[in-house]
Formats: C-alpha cells, sequence, structure tokens
C-alpha cells in the first residue's frame, strides 16, 4: 500500500508519486479547475510543495473522521466533541495534517461520525473563513449505510423483505435528494474558502469482490447469531450472496456518480478550485482489497488478505451458545490458535465483554411484520413516508439546507439514534482501516497537487502510467465463452461506444452480449480524465489483443475457449470479461444427448448439450443444421438454457418436432448434431422404424 507515514517528507511525495504508478494504479483526478484572475501566492511554484496551506480544514462524515483507524483523539471527560465524533489520529484528515507539516497555522477539524449531509452542510457553515485547502466526504450516510449494515449484513434477523425496503429508500435518497444536498454542501464552502482555495471531496469505495460465493457459504457474516436464539421470533440471518453484493457495490458507484457530476456542474459558481478524488479502483485494481476477497479466509486481520482496506468482523464460522437462565455467552471456538500469540485465541473476534456490551446496546425491536412482511420498526423516521419530505427538511432548515433521509430507526433530529450508542469496536467495521486511510490520504494529496499546478499556471506532476495487461485465467477467473462470439461482439462494441458528450472525460461504456447464455459476456471500455477521446481503431486492435493473446496453447482448453482480461493503455482501458463462472472446466469436446419418440403424424425430440450452440439458442447452428438435413420444416422450437449446468453436467435442453421417420437419417446417426459441431451418444427413443 501507499504510505503517507513517513518521517522523510522528500520519500512521502515519492510514495505519492512513483508509488500508484508502480502498483498500475492511477487516482481518477476529476473536474479540475482553474480560474483566471486568482491572487496567487508568492514564491514557490512548485506544485509538490505544501508551504501554501497555512489554514487546512477537515469536514464529512465517520469515513473523514476515522472512526477505529489507530487511537481515539478525545475522552469521554475531555475532548468530547473528538469523543462523541470517533475522530482518530490514523484518519486521512491527519494523516494529510501531518504531512503538511508546521505550515499549517490552523487544522480545522470538524468531521463528526455519523453525520448525514445535511449535518456536514452545517459544518460548512461552522468553519471559520480564509482555509486553503479543504478535504471532505458526505452522502454515505443518507443512503442508510447504518441501517443496510445493521439489517441487510449483520443483524438480518428480518428478512428479505425489510433488507429490500431500507434498499429501496437508500435508491430513492440517492436519485432524489443526493445531487441537491452535495451542492448545497458546496456552496456553502465558497464564502469559507480562500480565493486561491483547494476543496479536494473523496470518494467512496466498493465494500465486497463479487467473484464467487464463498462469502454466502463459507462466512458467517451475521456474527451476532446468539442475538436470534434470544428474540426467538427472527429469521436466519441472510446469506451475503453475489446479487446482494452487487447491490451494495451499485450504491457506492452510483453516489460517487452523483458527486461526480456536482462538482462538474458546481464548478463554475465557486471561486474555489475543486476536484475529485476516487480512490475506489485502488481496492479493486492496484490491491485486493476488497471484503469476500476470493483469498479470504475469513479472520481480521488476515495474514491470507494483508491487503484488505476495510474493517470487518471476524467471519469465520462459529457457534454461539445462550444458557436461558443466564446472561453469560458462551462459545465453542472453532478456529485456529494463532501460534505467535502464546497459545492465547485469535484477539481480532468480538470477545465475551464485548459481545456482552454490545448487547445491551443493540434493542432489538420485537419483529412486527406489515402486510409485505416489511419489519415495522424501520419506519420510525418521521420523514420516511413523508409526502413531501423537502417541506419537511424545511421546517428545520434554512431554506438552501440539503434535505433530510429520513433514514430507518432516527428522527434525524436533536435526538441520538442507534449509531450514537454502538461502541467504536462495532461502528469501525465497513469503514476503512489504516490500509484504506493511507490509501485515500495519498490520493488526495496527489489531487491537490493537480490542483495546485492549475493555480499557480504549470504543469501538473503526472505518473507515468505504466501499461496493464492481464488475462483473467491467470487471475483465477472461470468464466469463458465461444471465441467466434467474442470475435463478432467487440466488432459491434467499438461501433456502438457513445462518449457522454463532446470532449467527455473521465467516462465509462459498458454493454453485455448473449445475456442469460452460457456464454454470456460483458465489453467496457474506459477513458481516464486526461485521455484524449475514443479511438475506433484502437479499440478494435485491444481487444482482438485481449481475446486471442490469452488462453492460447493449452492442453486443457483444446475448444479454444477464451477467458477475457483488461489492458490499461494509457488513459484507455479496455475489458472483456465472460460472466457465467459455473460452467463445466475442463470442457474438451462438445457433448450431449438425444432422446424421442414417435407419434401418429409427428416426431417429438429433446435434445441436451454443453459446448456447444452456448449462445444462440440453437437458432444459428443446431436450427438450421437440423433443418437441413431434414430437408423439411421443424416446428414447436422450444429452447432453455440453464443457470447451471445440471447433474449430467448439461447446460441447455431443447424441445421439437419433426416429420416421422427421420431418426436414423438425422439424429441417430448425429449428423444433424455433428452439423452444429456438437455430439449425442446417438438417439434413444420408442417406436422407431
Amino acid at each position: 500500500m501507499l504510505s503517507l507515514v513517513s518521517s522523510s517528507r522528500f520519500g512521502i511525495v515519492l510514495s505519492v508519486l512513483l508509488g500508484v504508478t508502480q502498483s498500475h494504479v492511477i487516482p481518477l483526478i476529476d473536474n479540475i479547475t482553474n480560474h483566471s484572475g486568482l491572487q496567487r501566492r508568492q514564491g514557490d511554484k512548485n506544485p509538490t510543495h505544501f508551504n501554501w496551506v497555512k489554514s487546512f480544514a477537515a469536514i464529512g462524515d465517520s469515513y473523514s473522521a476515522g472512526i477505529g483507524s489507530g487511537a481515539h483523539l478525545g475522552q469521554i471527560w475531555h475532548n468530547r466533541d473528538d469523543w462523541r465524533c470517533s475522530r482518530y489520529d490514523q484518519s486521512y484528515p491527519m494523516i494529510m495534517n501531518n504531512y503538511l507539516g508546521t505550515d499549517v497555522e490552523k487544522f480545522q477539524y470538524l468531521a463528526c461520525s455519523g453525520d448525514k449531509s445535511w449535518q456536514i452542510y452545517d459544518q460548512a457553515k461552522k468553519l471559520e473563513g480564509n482555509i486553503d485547502l479543504l478535504t471532505l466526504t458526505a452522502g454515505g450516510n443518507d443512503l442508510c449505510l447504518a441501517e443496510i449494515i445493521k439489517d441487510c449484513i449483520m443483524l438480518s434477523f428480518y428478512g428479505e423483505a425489510t433488507c429490500n425496503a431500507i434498499l429501496k429508500k437508500a435508491q430513492g435518497n440517492l436519485d432524489l435528494i443526493m445531487r441537491h444536498n452535495i451542492k448545497e454542501i458546496l456552496l456553502a464552502l465558497n464564502d469559507k474558502m480562500a480565493d486561491d482555495g483547494i476543496v479536494v471531496f473523496n470518494s467512496y469505495a466498493r465494500f465486497f469482490n463479487t467473484e464467487n460465493e464463498d462469502c454466502a457459504q463459507k462466512q458467517d457474516w451475521s456474527s451476532f447469531e446468539w442475538v436470534r436464539s434470544i428474540w426467538l421470533n427472527l429469521q436466519r440471518p441472510l446469506p451475503l450472496t453475489v446479487a446482494r453484493r452487487k447491490r451494495f457495490n451499485e450504491l457506492t458507484t452510483g453516489l460517487n456518480d452523483v458527486i461526480h457530476d456536482v462538482i462538474k456542474e458546481v464548478q463554475s459558481e465557486v471561486k474555489y478550485n475543486i476536484g475529485f478524488s476516487n480512490w475506489d479502483r485502488w481496492a479493486i485494481e492496484g490491491v485486493k482489497g476488497q471484503m469476500c476477497d476470493p483469498s479470504s479466509s475469513g479472520a481480521y486481520p488476515d495474514p491470507d488478505q494483508p491487503d484488505l482496506i476495510f474493517f470487518k468482523p471476524d467471519t469465520r464460522k462459529s457457534e454461539f451458545t445462550v444458557f436461558p437462565f443466564s446472561s453469560t455467552i458462551k462459545r465453542n471456538i472453532n478456529e485456529t490458535v494463532d501460534s505467535n500469540d502464546s497459545g492465547r485465541q485469535n484477539p481480532s473476534r468480538f470477545n465475551e465483554k464485548q459481545i456482552g456490551a454490545l448487547g445491551g446496546r443493540l434493542n432489538l425491536p420485537p419483529r412486527d411484520l406489515d402486510e409485505d412482511g416489511v419489519n415495522r420498526a424501520i419506519y420510525k423516521s418521521s420523514l420516511w413516508n413523508s409526502v413531501n419530505p423537502r417541506a419537511a427538511a424545511l421546517k428545520r432548515l434554512d431554506p438552501r439546507a440539503p434535505d433530510l433521509p429520513g433514514c430507518p430507526g432516527n428522527d434525524n433530529g436533536p435526538l441520538p439514534g442507534l449509531g450514537d450508542f454502538v461502541p467504536d469496536f462495532f461502528g469501525r467495521v465497513f469503514h476503512p482501516n489504516e490500509e484504506g486511510h493511507n490509501a485515500i490520504a495519498s490520493f488526495a494529496i496527489e489531487t491537490t497537487m493537480n490542483l495546485r499546478a492549475k493555480v499557480l499556471g504549470v504543469e501538473p506532476k503526472i505518473c507515468e502510467v505504466k501499461e496493464q495487461f492481464k488475462c483473467w485465467q491467470k487471475e483465477g477467473m472461470k468464466g469463458y465463452a465461444t471465441a467466434d462470439v467474442l470475435d463478432m461482439n467487440y466488432k459491434k462494441f467499438c461501433d456502438e461506444v457513445k462518449p457522454p458528450g463532446e470532449g467527455a472525460v473521465g467516462w465509462k461504456f459498458t454493454k453485455k452480449y448473449q445475456v442469460g447464455t452460457p456464454d454470456e459476456q460483458e465489453f467496457e471500455y474506459e477513458l481516464g480524465d486526461l485521455g484524449d477521446g475514443f479511438n475506433k481503431n484502437e479499440c478494435l486492435e485491444s481487444f482482438k489483443r485481449i481475446i486471442h493473446g490469452c488462453d492460447g496453447n493449452d492442453p486443457e482448453n483444446p475448444l479454444n475457449w477464451k477467458f477475457g482480461g483488461t489492458w490499461k493503455r494509457d488513459q484507455d482501458t479496455y475489458t472483456v470479461t465472460p460472466k457465467r463462472t459455473n460452467r463445466p472446466w475442463p470442457l474438451k469436446k462438445p457433448y450431449g444427448s438425444c432422446e424421442g419418440e414417435s407419434f401418429i403424424s409427428f416426431s417429438g425430440y429433446v435434445i441436451a448439450g454443453a459446448g456447444w450452440s452456448s449462445w444462440d439458442e440453437g437458432r444459428e447452428s443446431l436450427l438450421p443444421a437440423i433443418k437441413s438435413c431434414l430437408g423439411k420444416g421443424v416446428t414447436t422450437w422450444t429452447f432453455k438454457y440453464l443457470d447451471k449446468p445440471d447433474d449430467d453436467g448439461y447446460e441447455w435442453y431443447v424441445g421439437f418436432h419433426t416429420p416421422v421417420f427421420v431418426n436414423n437419417r438425422c439424429f441417430k446417426n448425429n449428423k444433424a448434431v455433428f452439423g452444429a459441431k456438437g455430439f449425442t451418444d446417438g438417439c434413444k427413443g420408442s417406436g422407431w422404424a
């Protein structure tokens, strides 16, 4: 990982400028603005020097407060704001402040864990002015993050309907209020920033790897199974499936996209310089930083996944036993003992004392379901079902203030919610750990350097982008597709790529083909923030190399299946990914079965197969071959792809009718099937002449 924690400023700058490049990840520096007529400070013209920062500020939510990262800044009997807001000394603002050094004369640190955008708006209004550099995160809590973690993952005992209701509310907030809220925060900063000041808006990062179902099948994310034993009317916790993880990730990318768009919109309305520091891709491409990565054992800390960038519970499976007449909670420990820990059990798990402390704070409500199967307790927010949440917000806030999100379990008022009572050892889960905050700080520093270069009128110190070429099969991915189909589709894709607007940068175009078939694949083109634009010829060249430059000369792959990969070429990234990961492997030859039966006026057939006709429902392969053999028509063609191979390994089946007495010349001898490049062991049935 990058590190800004260093005694050498020169070493720190090198780590920012060179460390990212060496790992083939470039921060996505967006929306750099430069306002003519700015009052530039005299002296140093080097954008990598920070002696111009005399006043530094950080506002935002728990991502900026750094809950759990390092040591707590405050104590309950003094520094009460630091304590109440769970500010920690290894948060990215603290790392940046240490890096900026003694030139900083004033550091305003108002970020507070749990704050929603309307509260971060209040933070902005409370700042003292003439700020040179400000960094922030905002929006995550408006998407009901705490409630999603509780009711969809960690304490998901109320079922699918309750989780889906919260996710629907989060998506509604994203669609309806986030754009307005983020813009009002940025406009509120206009009176607080110096004329040549810089604001760095940091992204959020996707929590989950979505490659396989190990998290759902092999790990226990409901770390408090004992809760269900106490409240006997609760359901089993929801499994953390790939589909559910993808939905959580989509909220994160959706929020990042809104922030990105608002920064573009607002840059002409503010006097300061603003940029978007997107560290999300670091977790995916730079390191194996996401939760549910296939390399993880479920432990935390995990020696098998040292670069994880989030706090998480230990999700290795274990059992809790609750004695009915005692408040004592005991557990059968099914975990390995750390040999370097003097025989003690792994201390990273929540211990008995912590579990007891948490149990007293959960205050789980009774399972009272509405007609849709949703726990009614999630409607406690007065704004949840408000007909006009904007009007409700204006009752409390000034007319320009952000709308209230109305997440469940809180009233968005002065009274504390669940999060105010949950201890930080639990509250830190799903937040960046020390490695994550180092990454955020590094990306934010580079964004600041690029913005400062614009202020100074000099070229930014841009890292050299090294070419990156990866083949998915070598990365352990299991999806594959037919070479001819990929060749057909990459040419279509390069014809269809459309930028969002003239001169647009920092965008991507994605399209799927053969959706719902074993050959389903996704093509993606992404243009970086410093790119020159889409080039069709380069697109064709790149996808051809990805498809045919990987997976060659493999004795396990005589059918020349293609696994895809990615090629990053300066600011352009081309990616092709077969999506079906549960196909039979190794699949060295096509196989299938055929059964038929004769009736008075027609014959009926059912053919099943794998490794052929895997993308076209047989209409461009098997059906023409049958018609060619018969010389007559085929009726009632019904083709079905299976979600996963059946017990015989078949990926699909098809049923159809033909004229009578055609089995011997077309099916029993495999003539029609061979014409489709497939195979069956003859064709079985009854009543054949």
